[in-house]
């Protein structure tokens, strides 16, 4: 079993951080820089919980506890994930009202939340065990006093292009992970540190994650690792996934297309299609092995087509330079002769005039 931290998410058994960044208040919990309203009011409460995540309903559960009502929320946005924290201070009911169209991590930074699913699934939310809302989903929840929460918000269109990039196109159902999060699994236990550094970097006063390029990293780094740690309807695609073997594959039916259609005004969205990937994921399949785009690989390919044909022309040929270039599909003529003069150290006029006066 894990070591657990001081605010009680699970920590990897070789190594215990601080449990929150040392700029954060001590028993302040995660986000200490980011709070975005601090209220006594339930409903006011509830509407700013509800424009971060979706339409709630909250009411305290018991209805003769008197004790104040301790609204806090933080939150802050990384690419197109949000982390938000809640907490309240009272023994709250609460009801997601719509389905939502997001993907929606809770966890327990402390206390207990019994969580029951528009689908009648139920697990309980503490320190070791997490929930994860799929799209389409609603939910009840009854939280202790002393419950205190971290969302990680996924939007769906950010977990689906990384999960294309991951395995290439996909369906357009959503992905459906199981409900109850095991904070012990070792996979998770591992995603949980990354998580954890994020937190701490965020309570930094100029973090990495500041920038856009950082934050988008994080993004990547969170979204694959939830996609390979958490079950869900494409677990079993995402470790038949052999990556290399499915690389080759990928850049050879590429290679056999764009010798096929070489002549042909083929985008590199097609190609993309016609192999089963994302754009993204062929691009970079070409750069990997043959350290070009796949746009400048039909190019070559291309010039390397009219310089045979023009190198084989003699002098009875009716076929000029310019008959020979739209034939391989080039139809700017300034550009197609500046990148044969590039590639070959010559007008293409003069390699048909040699190939003649040899031929």
């Amino acid at each position: 079993m894990g070591n657990r931290g001081s605010e009680g998410l699970v920590q990897p058994k070789a190594h215990r951080p601080e449990a929150w960044s040392p700029g954060s208040v001590r028993g302040a919990g995660p986000l200490a820089r980011h709070s975005r309203l601090a209220t006594a009011s339930v409903d006011e409460f509830c509407g700013q919980a509800s424009k971060l995540l979706t339409a709630h309903r909250i009411r305290r559960a018991d209805a003769v506890d008197a004790s104040p009502f301790r609204g806090q929320v933080r939150a802050v946005q990384i690419a197109d994930l949000q982390l938000i924290y809640l907490e309240q201070g009272v023994n709250v009911q609460v009801d997601i009202r719509d389905p939502i169209d997001y993907y929606d991590l809770m966890l327990a930074v402390s206390g207990t939340n019994e969580l029951v699913s528009d689908r009648g699934e139920s697990t309980q939310i503490t320190r070791l065990h997490g929930a994860l809302l799929s799209p389409r989903r609603r939910a009840q929840m009854r939280m202790d006093a002393t419950y205190r929460q971290l969302h990680v918000r996924i939007e769906r269109h950010a977990l689906e292009r990384r999960l294309e990039d991951l395995i290439g196109p996909v369906s357009s159902s959503p992905v459906i992970f199981d409900l109850p999060v095991d904070l012990e699994s070792p996979r998770l236990a591992t995603w949980m540190s990354s998580l954890r550094l994020l937190l701490s970097d965020l309570d930094q006063d100029n973090g990495m994650t500041a920038h856009p390029l950082a934050a988008a990293s994080w993004q990547d780094l969170l979204i694959t690792g939830l996609l390979l740690a958490q079950p869900s309807n494409f677990t079993a695609a995402l470790h038949d996934c052999d990556p290399p073997k499915a690389h080759r594959r990928l850049l050879r039916e590429a290679l056999d297309y764009c010798e096929q259609r070489v002549a042909e005004p083929v985008t590199v969205g097609e190609i993309a299609r016609h192999v089963g990937a994302s754009v993204r994921s062929l691009q970079r399949a070409f750069q990997d092995d043959l350290g070009i785009s796949p746009t400048n690989y039909l190019q070559s390919l291309r010039l390397a087509r009219v310089r045979q044909d023009l190198l084989t022309a003699d002098s009875s040929s009716p076929d000029s330079v310019t008959e020979v270039a739209l034939r391989w599909g080039f139809v700017h003529l300034s550009r197609f002769a500046a990148a044969y003069r590039r590639r070959y150290g010559e007008a293409p006029s003069d390699t048909r005039s040699r190939a003649r006066e040899r031929n």
